[in-house]
Parts: structure tokens; C-alpha cells; sequence
């Protein structure tokens, strides 16, 4: 099932000191605070946008709260509010029901007054012939991503949790801000032999038993829905050989 998840993460993360040229004793000649930290937003804004991919690889899901209807994506449903644990940092994925693959990503330096970003996010994947005849290639949708000192961090990623979803090629993630690609990360799907697929098949059966389908809530579908992944908290259990990567959403 599809995970889409637009998330703001809002994490503290330390910039770069910039030297400036020495100022003269006269009072005259020092600057303000006011003038200093315009001049630095300024100065920032002026430095081209970028992008970066971290955390990117096989994830299980640990809990989450059922399926909802969702016509954005790949199969027309989503999960709600999702909670996963990195298993391996990677780019080939595994196709094992219950296996997540996730990202995240980072796009900095955005307008310091902005509180949001509108980003769009397009998936790419093989071919997949869904329960109802039709074959969908992806999905192509918009967020609104926080922005928290000029930049804005997220998760987003995708749920093997059907049988029909487990198709085999690649699998390309894209943010996009205005008319720039800030994000490309491409994932490799593939079918395992049998000594991974037991190796792994109990770390992420897992996904399988935290998915379900909540009672219908009668109210129209909100991207407001989506998962939200914030990193961080009680940590459940990991298996052997996982690291514990555990993060409460809500998709």
C-alpha cells in the first residue's frame, strides 16, 4: 500500500560560519544586530536552493492506524498514521510483502517568512496491474511541506503490502519546489532467494499484521490525512540484526 508521507520534520540543524572582513574601532562603522541578520537572510536567500537525500533504504512497518481511501495515489488507498523502523540503509528493495521503502529528504535555503512550502512529489514505478484490471505506473501529487529555519524536511516512501505490488524494476521518488527537481532518488526492486526472503521475512511479516482497514470515518478525504513522520520517541523493540529507526506519523 502506498505511504505517502509529507512530512516536516523539524530538526535544529547547524549552518556553516561565514568570515567577514574585519570593521574598523569607530563606532560608526559597526553594524546592528538588525542589519547583520538582515543582511545574513538576505545573503542566504541569495545562495541557490539544494537538495539531499538521508535514511534512504529498507524500513518495516511497526504500527499504523488502517487503510483510507486515497484517489492520489498508486492504488487508491494510503495507510494512516504509520510507524517505521529502518531495517538497512540501501537501494535495492527486496520484494517481500511488508517491506518499506523510505527517504528523507532536505531542501534548504527556503524563504526565512515562509511557514510552508508547497512541493510536488512523483513517483515512477513498473508497471503494476491493480485488483481492478487497471495499470498504474505512479502518482504525481502535491504537499505542503513545513518550513523551519529556511528549510524543509520530510519523508516520503512507498508499502509492499499486496501481492500485486510486488513488481520488479526501478522505482524513482522526485520533489519537486516550483520548476526544480530538488529530490531524485531511485530504488531498485528485486526478487530475493530464499535464504534472504527467511532472514528477512520475520522482521517484516510485522507490516502484514499492522495493516487494516479502519471503519469508514464519513468524512471526505484531506491531504491533512496524509502520514506525518516525526523522529524520535519511544523506541519499540527491533529485531536482531535491524536498526531502530523508530518514527510516530500520521498518514
Amino acid at each position: 500500500m502506498k505511504y505517502m508521507i509529507p512530512v516536516a520534520l523539524l530538526l535544529a540543524l547547524s549552518g556553516c560560519e561565514r568570515n567577514t572582513p574585519g570593521s574598523q574601532d569607530s563606532a560608526e562603522d559597526v553594524a546592528s544586530p538588525e542589519s547583520v541578520a538582515t543582511e545574513k537572510a538576505a545573503d542566504d536567500l541569495d545562495q541557490p536552493l539544494k537538495g539531499h537525500v538521508g535514511r534512504a533504504g529498507l524500513y518495516r512497518l511497526v504500527r499504523s492506524g488502517g487503510l483510507i481511501d486515497d484517489p492520489s495515489t498508486s492504488t487508491g488507498k494510503s495507510v494512516l498514521k504509520p510507524v517505521v523502523e529502518l531495517v538497512r540503509t540501501t537501494d535495492r528493495i527486496p520484494l517481500i510483502k511488508g517491506g518499506q521503502m523510505y527517504l528523507q529528504y532536505r531542501i534548504w535555503p527556503l524563504p526565512e517568512q515562509v511557514a510552508y512550502a508547497d512541493l510536488r512529489r512523483v513517483l515512477k514505478h513498473p508497471p503494476m496491474t491493480l485488483p481492478d484490471g487497471s495499470v498504474s505506473t505512479g502518482s504525481d501529487y502535491m504537499l505542503k511541506a513545513k518550513v523551519s529555519a529556511q528549510q524543509a524536511i520530510g519523508y516520503t516512501g512507498y508499502g509492499l503490502d499486496e501481492d500485486y505490488e510486488l513488481v520488479e524494476g526501478d522505482w524513482i521518488f522526485e520533489i519537486w519546489y516550483q520548476d526544480i527537481k530538488m529530490i531524485d532518488q531511485k530504488f531498485t526492486t528485486y526478487r530475493p532467494d530464499q535464504e534472504e526472503i527467511a532472514k528477512l521475512e520475520p522482521i517484516l511479516a510485522l507490516g502484514n499484521r499492522a495493516v487494516g482497514q479502519d471503519e469508514p470515518t464519513g468524512k471526505p478525504f484531506s491531504k491533512f490525512d496524509f502520514p506525518r513522520i516525526t523522529i524520535g520517541g519511544k523506541k519499540a523493540p527491533a529485531p536482531a540484526g535491524t536498526v531502530n529507526e523508530s518514527s510516530d506519523n500520521t498518514e
